[in-house]
């Protein structure tokens, strides 16, 4: 995807999205073709079953926490991965400046690709911990499109603790919304929310900062 797609539209980053999305249409009816369109769960090993009780009226399912340890490992590596690596040091220099990243002699394509799949990767394995906390299909993807953009557009886009701040505040304020209100109401006013900080706050809750 990235040799024969990505790598065309790295000078034109808005167009990866429509670019993306219909090959992710003609991916899911492939899978609905092939394996149907019935949601499907996983067998969970016995020792996931069951809960934590914290307090007297309050339990939290191990999967639940088993996923919760499995995003932190994930987020530290990605931390380690993009501040204490030499991939990642390239990889800031080719965001920041690609032509300037390339005559230093960093072979920004490559760069590129292992970033992409990196990405891929992380997502892989997001998918995979999804299984074991519900069903899945071949559009439950879908389902999380709309919040993850809130996430990384709210966050702001350059650092990696607002992704996870972002991430943290939108889901705790739908989550508690939900509680006193219906699903699609404590959407609307989350993205609302959101929306309207924005328009404050362009850059989002968290901005790298540049020296001009």
């Amino acid at each position: 995807m990235e040799w024969a797609l990505i790598r065309h539209l790295y000078k034109r980053p808005l167009d990866t999205l429509p670019a993306t999305w219909d090959p992710s249409l003609i991916l899911q009816q492939a899978y609905r073709s092939i394996f149907g369109a019935r949601k499907v769960g996983v067998s969970l090993p016995d020792w996931m079953f069951g809960s934590v009780a914290l307090t007297d009226v309050i339990e939290v399912p191990i999967n639940g926490l088993f996923v919760m340890e499995l995003t932190l490992i994930i987020a530290i590596g990605v931390y380690v991965v993009m501040f204490r690596s030499r991939m990642g040091r390239q990889t800031h220099a080719v965001v920041q400046n690609c032509v300037m990243a390339g005559a230093v002699d960093i072979n920004t394509e490559q760069v590129d690709r292992k970033t992409f799949a990196l990405g891929c990767g992380i997502a892989g394995i997001a998918g995979s911990a999804f299984t074991m906390i519900g069903s899945t299909g071949p559009t439950a993807g879908q389902l999380y499109i709309v919040d993850t953009l809130l996430i990384v557009v709210f966050g702001g886009a350059t650092i990696l603790v607002g992704t996870i701040a972002s991430s943290f505040a939108i889901s705790q304020a739908q989550s508690t919304m939900e509680f006193f209100l219906s699903g699609s109401m404590a959407k609307m006013l989350t993205l609302l929310t959101v929306v309207g900080i924005l328009m404050l706050r362009p850059e989002g809750l968290f901005s790298a900062k540049i020296r001009r």
